[in-house]
């Protein structure tokens, strides 16, 4: 009978403490960030209980694959949401390789610059993993972002 007690409370301990998988997984500021298409994560900005969403809507991966030989190096885009403590959503289009749409005077298309909650964060996309292969093209793409203060 004791052992069944015992049981029952950890049971009840482990049910309690069980996290909330709707909850975002939360990041700081200036840390690399992989991020799949859908998911979201929350940046603590040091700032008590405020806080940055930012969400991967959209990854689109033309690059040519590494195992051929193509006229053009193609490009890698991504669709961001961020979202501040008190702001509306914010969308932000990236792009690293050849980015012809967004390479027009001096905008650099792996950087953007917003502004939430007051402050001015620069959204800079270094990579999208994994580079294309022939035998890769199913394989979930992850967007590597970083967020830093300017």
């Amino acid at each position: 009978m004791m052992n069944f007690k015992y049981l029952s409370i950890l049971i009840l301990v482990a049910l309690c403490c069980q996290c909330n998988d709707d909850d975002p997984e939360a990041f700081s500021l200036d840390q690399k960030l992989v991020i799949a298409q859908e998911d979201i994560i929350r940046l603590d900005i040091g700032q008590g209980d405020r806080y940055v969403e930012v969400q991967v809507l959209e990854i689109t991966d033309s690059r040519c694959p590494s195992d051929l030989r193509c006229f053009r190096a193609g490009e890698a885009e991504v669709r961001v949401a961020v979202n501040g403590f008190q702001e509306e959503l914010t969308l932000v289009d990236l792009c690293i390789g050849d980015c012809p749409q967004y390479n027009q005077g001096f905008r650099e298309a792996d950087t953007v610059e917003v502004t939430l909650d007051h402050t001015a964060y620069a959204v800079i996309l270094s990579e999208v993993i994994p580079f294309p292969t022939t035998t890769n093209q199913s394989i979930t793409k992850q967007a590597c972002l970083r967020i830093i203060t300017r």
